[in-house]
């Protein structure tokens, strides 16, 4: 066909991507984008950046590098594709492959024949019954609900935000908040810990602790039953009767595949509720492909099915779609699930598997925590990087990584999920070849160093102490200096024993009796000693994963 008809439902990454691709592999045919709304080509996960000021206008999130704004009007001159702004889509008749449009503006019905359609409709924001976006009650995901808030901001009208939820989206915006507009704000989730479902409860706890220290007031356990605009403020009710009041409120409760269209047009969904598709992206109509939020993955560790939306991945699947458009057999893989996100300018990020992910799953593991600093330790501007694996039982295979720290942490998930897609295990973590140079990384990488940790604590007679297991009704030894150790109240436990390493072989009848937690700074003096200890006393002796700099943050 020399001219096919593409029409192309969503004007957001998958969908514009899928268009551009398709036109440079098609200079003829047909392209046409229908979207309802009339702010296309921006992205999202920029907004609580633009709130901070970081991006000064919202039109920044759709400016291209050369500083070209996305439009309309910009599709139809660079790519000769035609996107119809303010139009939504009424229906999808398949057998005449045909899409049935209605002007927002004036009703008007129109129709649009294709050749091969694209199901690029993306995400919804959740927004739970008795939640009311209003006036003081606002979408997170929202450029124009973010604009507003940021408005009342630099009026001075709002003085205190709550922002319910503490996923990716909840993190930045309350960050930005209190570390720019020094507000108060109240971060509501429903779970007990903040990232459920990026981090494991200890991990999550370094960054609740560093929400605090900046002064983002948190509720965790506490389920929101209703949000409303009262009087021109926020009126947040918890579950229990407890009202929260506040000058704003922000969702970022997570999203939603928007496949209601799909669902009517037939389309097969899975139990996720996203449309079902082939590793081309075809839907269970051939004709019709898919791309984006809207879409079911599979994990590459667990194969199993969810949904993922990251825009990352969506401006991938966009590629395949126009790939395949053109004629390609290009093919879409399976996901480790690669998050990061920045709250107060602390950085976490993740890959794979939580343990407790893992375990739901019916895998066997094991982990092992670290603290290490992300360049060398003499350069001014290192900083400490809080870092757990897990891992197989027996094979050893990667199964996750998660990262907090005020360092880089994504460099290291990053080629994390890389190795995850390998199926590889502990022993190749020692087999990655790092750039190195003082204010880029330590000689031996991070990873590096927690894989051989791992490995060591594998069939060694001295076994770790988890972080977040209980210590005080441990026997401890702190095998730090007597300096580090009386300078450091605030981690000394109620019953410990200093010990200094250097001076631990001339002092081991000073030992207590019974059982051992040998503790120090990060984790290596004290496996040293807890293996001195074992080999010339004997008895249970363990040694604390990710010592007192980890520790000092669970207690």
């Amino acid at each position: 066909m020399s001219q096919p008809r593409i029409v192309v439902l969503g004007a957001g990454t998958a969908g514009l991507k899928a268009a551009a691709r398709a036109r440079r592999l098609l200079p003829t045919a047909a392209i046409t984008v229908v979207d309802r709304r009339s702010f296309i080509s921006y992205d999202p996960c920029g907004l609580p950046y633009f709130l901070g000021g970081d991006v000064p206008e919202v039109e920044d999130l759709r400016r291209t590098n050369y500083g070209a704004i996305r439009d309309a009007d910009w599709f139809a001159r660079t790519r000769e594709i035609e996107v119809l702004c303010g139009y939504e889509v009424l229906g999808i008749d398949r057998d005449k492959r045909a899409v049935s449009l209605r002007a927002v503006a004036d009703e008007s019905r129109h129709m649009l024949m294709y050749d091969h359609l694209v199901y690029a409709l993306g995400s919804r924001p959740h927004v739970p019954d008795g939640i009311r976006p209003g006036a003081a009650v606002a979408c997170g995901g929202s450029p124009d609900a973010i604009a507003a808030l940021g408005a009342g901001l630099r009026t001075g009208e709002v003085d205190h935000v709550a922002v319910l939820g503490a996923g990716l989206m909840g993190l930045e915006i309350a960050g930005v908040l209190r570390e720019r507009w020094q507000i108060d704000v109240t971060l509501v989730e429903a779970a007990s810990q903040v990232l459920p479902a990026v981090l494991d409860p200890e991990m999550a706890r370094l960054v609740e602790g560093h929400l605090r220290r900046a002064g983002v007031t948190l509720r965790l356990d506490a389920a929101v039953t209703s949000a409303t605009t009262e009087q021109g403020r926020a009126q947040v009710v918890l579950e229990g009767g407890e009202t929260l009041a506040a000058d704003r409120a922000v969702v970022a409760l997570g999203v939603r595949p928007e496949t209601s269209l799909a669902a009517a047009t037939g389309l097969a969904l899975g139990d996720a509720r996203g449309l079902v598709v082939d590793a081309n992206l075809r839907t269970s109509d051939p004709d019709i492909l898919a791309a984006g939020d809207c879409i079911e993955l599979v994990h590459h560790v667990t194969g199993a099915i969810g949904v993922l939306p990251m825009g990352s991945l969506a401006s991938r699947q966009g590629r395949v779609a126009g790939d395949v458009l053109a004629g390609r057999d290009a093919e879409f893989g399976a996901v480790v699930g690669s998050l990061a996100v920045q709250a107060a300018d602390l950085n976490a990020a993740a890959t794979g598997l939580t343990e407790h992910a893992a375990r739901e799953a019916g895998f066997a593991v094991e982990s092992a925590w670290g603290v290490f600093n992300d360049r060398s330790v003499f350069h001014p501007e290192q900083q400490k990087l809080y870092l757990k694996v897990v891992y197989e039982e027996g094979c050893q295979r990667l199964v996750g990584l998660q990262a907090v720290g005020l360092g880089d942490v994504t460099k290291r998930v990053d080629v994390f999920a890389s190795l995850l897609r390998q199926d590889a295990a502990l022993e190749d973590l020692l087999d990655v070849e790092w750039c190195y140079s003082p204010p880029f990384n330590a000689a031996l990488d991070p990873l590096h160093g927690l894989a051989a940790a791992a490995l060591n604590a594998c069939g060694d007679p001295v076994g770790q102490h988890a972080p977040c297991a209980d210590v005080d009704r441990c026997t401890v030894v702190d095998v730090r200096t007597v300096a580090e150790f009386e300078g450091d109240e605030a981690s000394a436990w109620p019953e410990v024993t200093n010990l200094p390493l250097e001076d631990l072989r001339g002092r081991l009848a000073d030992l207590p009796d019974g059982d051992v937690v040998v503790v120090c700074a990060k984790g290596p003096r004290s496996v040293e000693a807890a293996r001195l200890i074992v080999a010339r006393r004997g008895g249970r002796v363990r040694y604390l994963a990710g010592g007192v700099e980890f520790a000092r943050f669970l207690r």
